[in-house]
C-alpha cells in the first residue's frame, strides 16, 4: 500500500511539471553561476545565469521567484527554470512604467555599436546607449560591472521596442542629490583614485570626486597625501568644504583625528623640559617635533647664549634635543622653545672661571679686520683687538694667526654684563721692548734688517722690536731685506712699548769720527815714538 501510493504520488508530481509550465519557487541556494530553487517538486530547480534577470549573487536565500519550466531530466531529478521567460513578458509593461515615473533601471553594457553601446537590461531587455550619455571617455574599456541607467526614450509604437538609456542622466541626478543632501561637518566614503603632490582626489559617488589637500591629511605637517593614501583604497572623510554650484568638495582626514593641540598647555606646561627631534633647521632658528602635528620653534636668540653662530655646527636634522617651553599660542599653533636653557648659562660665574690677568687658551674662531675672536669653551670667547694681537708691527692678523689655531692669551677685560670679555695674546709672552731698553739706549749702534717701507721712511726690525729709519737719515735707497747699521737718536716708552728712532746718516758720522780719532791717535803716537828716539840721539840735548 506504501509503495503504491509514493509512485502515485511521484506520477502526479511529473504529470504536473510539464515544459512551458509557470510556477513560484524559492531560492535554497547559488553559486557563481546558477540559483537553486525549491518548488514543492521532488527534484531540484536549476537556473543559469543566463536565465536570470540579475546577477545570481544578487539573490537572497527565501526569495520568491516567478519561473517558467524549460526543460527537465527525469533521471537526474533536475528541473531546468527560467526567471528571464517569464519576465520578458512583462517587461514591456514594467519598463514603461519605470520610464514614466522616472525610476532607474539596472542593465549591463554588452558592446559597442554604431554611435554608442548597446545594453542589456535586466538581463532580458536590450536598449540603446548614445555615445554623448555614456560617460565612457574615447579608448576607455567598456565596464564590465552593472549599471544604472535612466530611460530618456521609450517606444512601443512600431512593432520593434525602442529603448534609449543615459548613464550622463543618472550621474547629474545623483550629484544634485549629493550637492542638496550634503553640509559641510558630514562624514562620507569613499575610494582613492588619484595622488597629485599637493593632495588626493578621492571619488565619492560616480560623478563626484572631492580633494584631500596635503594640510587636511595629517596634524603631522611633514607628512603628504602620497605618504598616507594609496591608489584604490577606502577612506572616510569629512566634508571640509562644500560648493554646490563649482560642484567643489574639499575633504579632511585630519578632521576626524584627536586634535593634539587641544590640551596642548596641560601636555607642556611653560616651563618644562621636553624632548623632540629636530625636524628642520632655518637661517633664524630650527624647528623641533614634539609628537605628530605638535612643533615649536627653537629661535637663534634662544640657541646661543652669546654671539650667534652656525646652527648646523650645534644640532642636525634628525637630532632627538631637550628643550624648554618658553611660550605657548595656543590659537595659533605656535610654541616658542629654548635649547640653550636647558645647557645652563656659561656667564653665569664667569668671573671664577675665567679671572682678569689669568692666561687661559683658545682657539682663533673668526678673524676681523679689527681684532680676532677666540673661543675658549662653548658659548664662551673673546675679542683680541688688533693692538692686542702681537708686540710686532703688523699687517693684517693673519699675519700672525690662522682660523681654528690654538692661542695662548691674557684676560684684560671682563664684562659679565654685556658678556663681553677683552684678551691680549702679546702679553701672554714677554714684552721684547722691555728687554730691549734693559740691554740697549740712545746713541747706541744696532744692526737690523728692513722690513717695511713707509711714505717717509723705512721700518727696521732690530732683534724682537721694530724702529723707524726716517729717509733723511738714510744714506741711500733702501730695499725690503736689507741689512742697515743704524745709532738710536731717540727711544721714547710709549704704554707698553718704545718708540725708536734710528739714523744711518749719524751712525756712520760716528765712524768717521771715531776714523778720524783713530787716525788723530796714530798720528800722534808716531809722533812720540820720533821724539823718543830723537831723545837718545847726540844732538837731542840741543834739540
Amino acid at each position: 500500500m506504501e509503495n503504491s501510493f509514493e509512485k502515485m504520488l511521484e506520477n502526479y508530481l511529473f504529470e504536473n511539471v510539464k515544459r512551458g509550465a509557470l510556477i513560484e519557487g524559492v531560492v535554497v541556494r547559488k553559486t557563481d553561476s546558477e540559483v537553486f530553487v525549491d518548488f514543492e517538486w521532488k527534484g531540484e530547480g536549476v537556473i543559469v545565469a543566463d536565465e536570470l534577470v540579475r546577477e545570481p549573487g544578487q539573490y537572497k536565500i527565501g526569495e520568491k521567484l516567478n519561473l517558467v519550466v524549460l526543460k527537465i531530466n527525469e533521471e537526474e531529478g533536475t528541473a531546468y527554470l527560467s526567471e528571464k521567460r517569464v519576465y520578458l513578458r512583462k517587461a514591456r509593461e514594467i519598463l514603461k512604467e519605470k520610464f514614466k515615473n522616472g525610476e532607474k533601471v539596472v542593465g549591463k553594457i554588452k558592446e559597442r555599436s554604431k554611435g554608442g553601446y548597446k545594453v542589456l537590461i535586466d538581463n532580458v531587455i536590450e536598449a540603446f546607449l548614445p555615445g554623448r550619455e555614456s560617460l565612457i571617455r574615447q579608448n576607455e574599456n567598456i565596464p564590465e560591472e552593472l549599471l544604472e541607467f535612466k530611460i530618456i526614450k521609450f517606444d512601443d509604437s512600431r512593432r520593434k521596442l525602442n529603448i534609449v538609456v543615459s548613464r550622463k542622466a543618472i550621474v547629474e541626478e545623483m550629484i544634485e542629490r549629493f550637492f542638496a543632501e550634503r553640509k559641510q561637518g558630514d562624514v562620507i566614503e569613499g575610494l582613492v583614485e588619484r595622488i597629485e603632490k599637493f593632495g588626493a582626489f578621492v571619488r565619492i559617488t560616480e560623478g563626484i570626486s572631492g580633494l584631500v589637500p596635503n594640510s587636511e591629511v595629517s596634524y603631522d605637517t611633514s607628512l603628504t597625501a602620497e605618504d598616507v593614501f594609496r591608489i584604490g583604497q577606502s577612506v572616510k572623510l569629512l566634508i571640509k568644504e562644500i560648493d554646490g554650484t563649482k560642484r567643489r568638495v574639499t575633504l579632511s582626514l585630519k578632521a576626524l583625528m584627536p586634535d593634539p593641540w587641544e590640551n596642548i598647555e596641560k601636555k607642556y606646561p611653560v616651563g618644562s623640559i621636553v624632548s623632540g627631534v629636530v625636524k628642520k633647521i632655518m637661517p633664524f632658528g630650527f624647528f623641533v617635533n614634539l609628537e605628530p602635528g605638535v612643533e615649536g620653534l627653537v629661535h637663534i636668540s634662544e640657541i646661543f647664549w652669546s654671539r650667534p653662530g652656525k646652527i648646523s655646527d650645534v644640532v642636525s636634522e634628525g637630532d632627538v634635543v631637550k628643550v624648554v617651553v618658553k611660550e605657548i599660542d595656543k590659537d595659533e599653533r605656535k610654541m616658542s622653545l629654548s635649547y640653550k636653557e636647558v645647557k645652563g648659562d656659561p656667564w653665569k660665574d664667569i668671573e671664577e672661571k675665567y679671572p682678569v690677568g689669568n692666561v687661559v687658551t683658545g682657539t682663533v674662531g673668526a678673524i676681523l679686520n679689527t681684532g680676532i675672536i677666540i673661543d675658549l669653551e662653548e658659548e664662551v670667547s673673546g675679542f683680541c683687538p688688533f693692538s692686542e694681537i702681537s708686540w710686532k708691527y703688523i699687517e693684517k692678523p693673519e699675519d700672525v694667526v690662522t682660523l681654528k689655531q690654538k692661542v695662548k692669551a691674557v684676560i684684560i677685560d671682563l664684562d659679565k654684563e654685556n658678556r663681553r670679555m677683552k684678551l691680549s695674546i702679546r702679553k701672554a709672552t714677554p714684552n721684547p721692548w722691555k728687554l730691549f731698553a734693559e740691554k740697549c739706549a740712545e746713541n747706541d749702534i744696532i744692526t737690523g734688517k728692513i722690513i717695511k717701507s713707509v711714505k717717509n721712511g723705512y721700518i727696521v726690525e732690530i732683534e724682537d722690536v721694530e724702529g723707524y729709519l726716517p729717509k733723511s737719515q738714510a744714506i741711500d735707497d733702501k730695499n725690503i731685506g736689507d741689512e742697515v747699521s743704524v745709532k738710536i737718536i731717540k727711544m721714547v716708552q710709549d704704554g707698553d712699548i718704545y718708540r725708536i728712532t734710528v739714523s744711518e746718516k749719524l751712525k756712520e758720522e760716528v765712524e768717521q769720527l771715531k776714523k778720524i780719532n783713530e787716525e788723530a791717535e796714530t798720528q800722534r803716537t808716531v809722533t812720540l815714538e820720533e821724539k823718543v828716539k830723537n831723545a837718545d840721539s847726540t844732538n837731542s840735548r840741543e834739540e
